[in-house]
């Protein structure tokens, strides 16, 4: 990874971030070394969204309002709006100029027709990953797969106008990198903690599962090992269990960051878990913001931002120092405009903001950690409000993808399918 410069664009991360250390936060490092001494890096991480509501799937109490309830799914998938979203997505990459970009939900999304409820659908409605791939590509910026593992793979029957048809739902965690940059050790992995949940009147189940992949890369001569995940979002348990997994599967010396959507804010208890090993540079760096990062209405078309709690995270450790975070894509303005049907919208990029930080890295990060001003932040996104909203109390989260509501939704088809087998 290269060392600090500003040769690649008129707006780079050190105009974008750099600039927040140096004028508008005034973080300095606590050793005073001088700018350019560690190798750094700019980490961006983004929920980049399903497109629609699993949890609808609650008031289905039979095959037939399952295959009901995915035809509305079918029915509402516009590949224009996916488009637009990914390009809003890639917009925020060039801004900041990230060298990693970690992805949740880079879903893939196929079809059967006729369907059979199978696992044979195979025609792609929307590829996620190839969008933002595509409308990176675009602007002359070239990023690989560093590594990619596949958390949800399911298949739900699906009733439409012209008879029955397969939906096939893959969900993906992404490393994206710098085509020059170095990466080694590409993992994948998928958590042992996963949710079974029945479907009414059938022998199938509909498995929640979570996962991560990580990769080694090259901040100059330092490897760091960089980590995407998605955390289930079913229950306090199961993110705890996963959260164990995934410390248990980090490296136990060397630089670490961890990007994802953890489901779980401060004071919840796998993000506690979690900072009981790692360090979220958010709290020090914007001590008054509540940096809120989820989530917005399922259908993205909300005005003013609904973002309530903080929920995705960069987390290190190691020889890292955080020189500044901000937020990306929740702010009115980074709304997109999209035609639909012959009507014109505005879309958010995802029902979450993506989250970006600067990382020193090395033996002078070590003894080089930022300290936070009492400065009135003005980069823009969340914390530039200055403003802390009240902390929710609830411990789920309503959200669209694969929100906190698979929670109830697996108590609700576990108890239809217990009543059923006594009623048999």
């Amino acid at each position: 990874m290269r060392s600090p410069d500003t040769t690649r664009s008129p707006v780079t991360r050190r105009a974008v971030l750099g600039s927040t250390v140096a004028t508008a936060v005034g973080l300095v490092g606590a050793t005073g070394t001088a700018a350019g001494q560690s190798p750094v890096a700019t980490v961006m991480t983004q929920n980049a969204y399903l497109g629609f509501d699993i949890a609808e799937l609650l008031r289905a109490d039979s095959l037939a309002d399952v295959r009901e309830i995915t035809g509305g799914f079918l029915a509402g998938i516009e590949p224009e709006v996916y488009a637009a979203r990914a390009d809003s997505i890639a917009a925020a990459v060039e801004t900041v100029d990230a060298d990693v970009v970690a992805l949740q939900e880079a879903v893939l999304l196929r079809r059967q027709d006729p369907g059979d409820y199978g696992t044979d659908s195979s025609a792609v409605i929307v590829d996620l990953l190839d969008r933002i791939r595509t409308a990176l590509a675009q602007r002359g910026l070239d990023y690989t797969v560093a590594a990619e593992s596949v958390a949800n793979d399911f298949e739900l029957p699906a009733e439409t106008d012209d008879g029955p048809v397969d939906l096939r739902i893959t969900d993906r965690d992404v490393l994206l990198v710098r085509s020059d940059l170095d990466t080694t050790d590409p993992t994948s992995a998928t958590y042992d903690a996963t949710l079974e949940l029945p479907i009414p009147e059938s022998d199938r189940t509909l498995p929640i599962t979570r996962g991560y992949c990580a990769a080694d890369v090259t901040v100059d001569d330092v490897d760091v090992r960089v980590v995407s995940t998605h955390l289930s979002s079913a229950s306090p348990q199961y993110r705890r269990r996963q959260a164990t997994e995934l410390l248990d599967a980090l490296p136990a010396t060397g630089p670490v960051v961890v990007c994802g959507d953890l489901n779980s804010a401060p004071g919840e208890a796998a993000y506690d878990l979690l900072t009981g090993s790692l360090t979220d540079p958010y709290p020090d760096l914007w001590p008054d913001a509540n940096g809120a990062t989820c989530c917005q209405a399922k259908d993205l078309r909300n005005d003013e931002s609904l973002l309530s709690r903080r929920i995705d995270t960069l987390l290190y450790r190691g020889a890292v120092a955080p020189t500044a975070i901000r937020h990306v894509g929740d702010q009115p303005g980074d709304r997109t405009e999209v035609e639909v049907d012959g009507e014109t919208v505005q879309v958010w990029p995802s029902d979450h903001a993506g989250v970006v930080g600067t990382f020193e890295f090395g033996a002078t990060a070590s003894t080089s950690r930022a300290t936070p001003s009492p400065a009135t932040p003005s980069t823009g996104g969340t914390p530039a409000t200055g403003a802390k909203s009240p902390e929710p109390t609830a411990t789920g989260v309503s959200a669209p993808g694969f929100g906190a509501p698979s929670a109830l939704l697996g108590l609700l088809l576990g108890a239809g399918a217990w009543l059923r087998r006594r009623t048999q």
